[in-house]
């Protein structure tokens, strides 16, 4: 009996070992999908676990919106909860957005040393990006495939090249689903043990979306700051 169960699981191991997708083919896809996006919306829920604090996780539930327009790509991220914030791309630029603090931080998205403490900017990587930024930007393997929300996935692992970033984060992995281009679930892990997941649902892709919905809603007396 014992020798009947190993062979199950054998088979059952190998058949899983099958259906593992190639990193080019997952890659392909995703540059596919990148083509092709205009806009993307997806609900979030946000995981923040601290290493000191093991049984602390703060979780958050989110909105996240992307738009492609004359060659731009602009983003807009609300994390709502104890800590609401929103988020806004546009080309090189971020915004960062505390209503309770009236206060907006700047930062410029194309030094990703300098953002290597900014955790939201990249849970956000994986969804309309070539897969030649990725490359260039970090070194990718796959790690394995994982079953989340009842979807068969592979793990992707991308290792920061960013000396100044490397300091800061350890890694991020893309959970991608079999046949499909847009994480599942998406996690930063820190140097520091500490780690920040993203698991998205009610996927769109290209939904009708207005202009408006990609503006800041700030009031007149909120303060800019730009982090250097």
């Amino acid at each position: 009996m014992a020798r009947f169960i190993r062979a199950l699981f054998w088979i059952a191991f190998a058949a899983i070992a099958l259906r593992a997708e190639s990193l080019s083919d997952v890659l392909a896809r995703m540059d596919q999908s990148a083509r092709g996006l205009r806009t993307f919306s997806a609900k979030m829920k946000r995981t923040e676990y601290t290493k000191v604090l093991p049984n602390d996780k703060d979780e958050s539930e989110g909105l996240r919106l992307v738009k492609r327009a004359n060659g731009q790509t602009v983003g807009i991220v609300q994390f709502f909860g104890k800590n609401p914030h929103t988020i806004r791309f546009a080309g090189k630029t971020v915004e960062d957005y505390f209503p309770e603090a009236k206060l907006v931080q700047v930062y410029d998205a194309g030094k990703f040393g300098k953002m290597g403490k900014q955790v939201d900017q990249l849970l956000l990587i994986g969804i309309g990006v070539p897969s030649a930024d990725l490359r260039r930007d970090f070194d990718i393997t796959i790690s394995g495939t994982e079953t989340i929300g009842g979807k068969l996935t592979t793990r992707l692992e991308l290792i920061p090249k960013d000396k100044d970033l490397k300091k800061h984060a350890e890694k991020i992995e893309l959970w991608i689903p079999e046949g499909e281009s847009i994480p599942l679930q998406s996690k930063v892990t820190l140097t520091s043990g500490n780690y920040d997941q993203v698991n998205y649902s009610d996927v769109q892709v290209n939904p009708s979306l207005p202009d408006s919905a990609f503006d800041l809603k700030l009031p007149p007396d909120v303060k800019r700051v730009q982090v250097k």
